[in-house]
């Protein structure tokens, strides 16, 4: 019985340990759910907390209204260090009516901050549907728009944004200036 008690025991904490290891593998950029916001956006674009519009198991999302081609994000991120992780996830729902291309911009070390110089930015396109929209971003083998390979080491700045980059086409076939989106459960996982 002895024996039992202890095989039993050391299952419960090899599950434990198990479990322990496989949460460690996420990270929460912000931590939307706790109250976190970015602290960086366009003069076009306001952030704020809701408590609608959330996906799965959030009690909170953090509303874009983006009134003209604008971006929020974070500069000078507390959770900077992204190279352990393959994708970025999280939920968004979208009050337009027809499906819209936003994107997930990133500048890591090489980048060069001013906006003559956007082509050494990171630059994730996709697309969002009306309502809610789960969303999974690839962060494995990423280039710049020039080519240089990125080095997700040390992440000086993050953002989404609309309609923010005119030089891509992709860009021209979304919806109107003004959108509203909602994000929640934003998480980076290996």
């Amino acid at each position: 019985m002895r024996k039992i008690l202890q095989g039993v025991l050391t299952v419960l904490l090899g599950l434990v340990v198990f479990a322990g290891v496989c949460e460690a593998k996420k990270m929460f950029p912000v931590n939307i759910s706790k109250g976190e916001m970015p602290n960086d956006a366009g003069s076009a674009c306001s952030m704020a907390l809701a408590e609608d519009n959330c996906g799965p198991g959030a009690e909170l999302s953090l509303k874009l209204a983006f009134t003209a081609p604008s971006f929020a994000g974070e500069f000078n991120p507390k959770r900077g260090s992204w190279s352990a992780y393959k994708t970025m996830k999280f939920n968004i729902f979208s009050e337009a009516d027809k499906k819209i291309t936003m994107a997930l911009g990133i500048k890591d070390d090489g980048s060069i901050s001013n906006n003559e110089q956007r082509k050494t930015w990171i630059v994730l396109p996709f697309e969002v549907k009306p309502g809610m929209n789960d969303v999974s971003v690839s962060l494995e083998d990423l280039k710049a728009q020039d080519g240089r390979k990125a080095d997700l080491k040390k992440v000086k700045q993050w953002f989404f944004s609309y309609k923010f980059f005119p030089e891509t086409t992709w860009d021209e076939k979304t919806a109107g200036n003004e959108l509203n989106v909602f994000i929640s459960n934003l998480r980076l996982e290996d």
